[in-house]
């Protein structure tokens, strides 16, 4: 029997409550993380506040009972310096076993491996091009955001319009190159 399009659909919104109960217990710490993420972008004191975050979260008997998603957010922007404050953690430490150091340097190394996997080589391309590339990426974005371009939201769109190009660049470079 085929329906027809015209007739209403039997929808029922408890479905997608109980959907959402289940879902948000899962996704606000994501959310919470981007948010916050997004916040200390804008607000150099909130960045700050991630280094002091990350620096108690890593030391075990320090708990500051903040939300997962703002702990995750602030390990997430300070990777970097929570690897080298674990390896100073771990130097620090005399009473530490050896089997344990030396699991805390492989996952140390491990990190340092995957940053550096995840940063792209940018190509070896005419300077020239490579500029008038980003300058047509940069005007598209200040046309199609409009009032949303900002230093948050234009490093990812050029990123995008540059890997359209075949000239992929990492969102940090764009920020050194327009000063965002």
């Amino acid at each position: 029997m085929k329906k027809n399009l015209k007739d209403p659909l039997n929808f029922s919104f408890e479905n997608v409550l109980e959907i959402a109960k289940l879902i948000m217990p899962v996704a606000a710490p994501f959310v919470q993380g981007a948010l916050w993420f997004g916040f200390t972008k804008l607000d150099k004191r909130a960045a700050a506040l991630n280094n002091l975050i990350a620096l108690a979260e890593i030391i075990p008997a320090v708990d500051l009972n903040l939300p997962k998603g703002v702990v995750l957010a602030a390990l997430y922007d300070k990777t970097e310096d929570a690897v080298k404050i674990i390896n100073d953690l771990i130097q620090g430490l005399k009473e530490i076993p050896n089997t344990v150091k030396k699991q805390v340097e492989k996952i140390k190394d491990d990190i340092e491996e995957k940053i550096e996997e995840v940063v792209p080589d940018i190509p070896q391309v005419d300077t020239y091009k490579l500029a008038m590339a980003v300058k047509e990426c940069n005007d598209n974005a200040k046309k199609e955001l409009g009032w949303l371009y900002n230093s948050l939201t234009a490093p990812p769109w050029i990123a995008s319009c540059m890997l359209q190009k075949g000239m992929p660049v990492t969102t940090k470079w764009i920020k050194d190159k327009l000063g965002l």
